[in-house]
């Protein structure tokens, strides 16, 4: 993968989230990609990335704006680097987030993604 094609998925990625569309996030994985969040644990195939991002996204957050920094590429490994914020509406939050993504690449889409963040709450 190259580096242009890798952050074009990775836009696609930010779009998603920030417009909380999972129909379009399912659009840079592979049917049977890996999904890894640290607070989560690992969730498997379209399906299951489908319901963390309704349970964790259209359930539970608005005003997302997502800014991405770096991205580098080693054959099939993609890293990303980003910042992200928006309103955790079951908690009243506002999460400032620092993040790294280590993406596999298989058929030029993501086959996994592990992700490691810092996050910053403030009272909404």
């Amino acid at each position: 993968m190259t580096r242009n094609q890798a952050t074009k998925l990775i836009e696609t990625y930010g779009q998603a989230w920030m417009q909380r569309d999972a129909e379009l996030i399912l659009s840079v994985f592979t049917p049977e990609a890996t999904y890894f969040d640290p607070a989560e644990g690992v969730v498997r195939g379209h399906a299951g990335i489908k319901k963390y991002w309704e349970d964790k996204v259209l359930d539970s957050q608005k005003d997302i704006e997502f800014k991405l920094l770096n991205v580098w590429v080693d054959n099939d490994t993609v890293i990303a680097e980003w910042n992200a914020s928006f309103i955790d509406t079951e908690r009243q939050l506002h999460i400032d987030m620092t993040e790294v993504a280590i993406f596999g690449v298989t058929d030029d889409k993501f086959s996994s993604l592990r992700e490691y963040y810092r996050s910053v709450k403030t009272q909404v």
